[in-house]
């Protein structure tokens, strides 16, 4: 069961991730917005890789290995423009269907057959994800609108309009089948190198090729990668943090319970989304200062408390008691 630690590190990571690309570089072309972190975390995986050194690998590394590198590019530039087009807590939690999409890779690719109570916590996981985007998803609107959504069904049923209402979404939901292969492969790479190896070898193939790419097609110069050095030097060791912890975890366990636990990444998505509205809000109730603001702010405040508990605790519970079944299961 240790594989659950590095398994929820790597879930708050990956909100992490989403959450800076979107506030460091939301206002950029999605091309831009992945070269800034791909570009600051190649040193400390190239180092990483040179204090370790390169063992003798066998061709089914390289093959997986190579085979990663294109889906992971597509997964990147697609989750930057969908973070880009719509919030995160409005796109990251479609990222719930990658682990039933890893179920049937990983039996197609590597033969693993799921126990039923894994597929189970999968499936809770799923459900539990879907829960919360129901009541975190399409808050606008009004009359009737408001009104179908108050019933059960029309919660549920909230995620399929966003779906066709925000691009982002849909994006997003094929980041999710994109990456369940990646991860797929990922597995493949850790059961023929040690982490750090394989997590070295994918960032020094992977780097260059996506800013050679970036720079031909997508209008990236040199020269733009150091417009914020902060801002990617920090957007940088997220990402490097995040691979690093992924594949440790990724080498415990299959990638099937690997990856159910980490997509509680849509869990803490939406409490980083929460926060910063939070903080945007009390930032313009400073600048107001006034009676009427401070007033409205309480029943602004139990109105997103009864929200919350509406839908998205119920889900987060679901999502937390599908991942400690996927755990008790392994």
């Amino acid at each position: 069961m240790l594989w659950m630690f590095p398994a929820l590190l790597a879930a708050l990571l990956a909100a992490l991730d989403a959450a800076l690309l979107r506030r460091f570089a939301g206002d950029l072309p999605p091309a831009r917005m992945v070269a800034y972190p791909v570009f600051w975390s190649m040193p400390p995986f190239l180092a990483l890789l040179a204090a370790r050194g390169l063992p003798d690998l066998p061709p089914s590394f390289w093959t997986a290995t190579l085979a990663a590198v294109p889906v992971n590019m597509a997964g990147h530039l697609l989750t930057a423009w969908a973070v880009r087009l719509s919030p995160v807590s409005r796109t990251v939690p479609y990222l719930c269907f990658s682990p039933a999409f890893v179920v049937l890779n990983e039996y197609l690719l590597l033969g693993v057959t799921p126990r039923p109570a894994g597929v189970a916590g999968v499936l809770l996981v799923v459900a539990g994800s879907w829960v919360l985007n129901a009541d975190g998803i399409g808050g606008g609107g009004n009359g009737a609108a408001n009104g179908s959504d108050a019933t059960l069904w029309g919660r549920v049923l909230r995620p399929f309009r966003t779906l066709a209402a925000e691009r982002g979404a849909l994006i997003m939901l094929g980041v999710a089948l994109l990456w369940s292969l990646g991860s797929v492969l990922n597995r493949q790479m850790v059961l023929h190198a040690p982490p750090a190896v394989a997590g070295g070898v994918f960032f020094a193939i992977y780097g260059p090729v996506m800013l050679a790419a970036l720079m031909l097609f997508g209008g990236v110069r040199p020269r733009m990668l150091f417009d914020r050095p902060l801002r990617g030097m920090t957007m940088g060791a997220v990402l490097f943090l995040a691979s690093y912890v992924h594949f440790a975890a990724m080498s415990l366990t299959t990638a099937a319970n690997m990856i159910a636990v980490k997509r509680l990444d849509g869990v803490f998505a939406v409490l980083f989304d929460r926060l910063a509205a939070r903080v945007r809000g009390a930032g313009r109730d400073a600048e107001a200062g006034t009676q009427a603001v401070g007033a409205a702010r309480p029943v602004r405040e139990v109105r997103e408390a009864r929200e919350v508990r509406d839908g998205r605790l119920p889900g987060a519970a679901l999502m937390a008691a599908g991942a400690a079944l996927v755990v008790l299961a392994s």
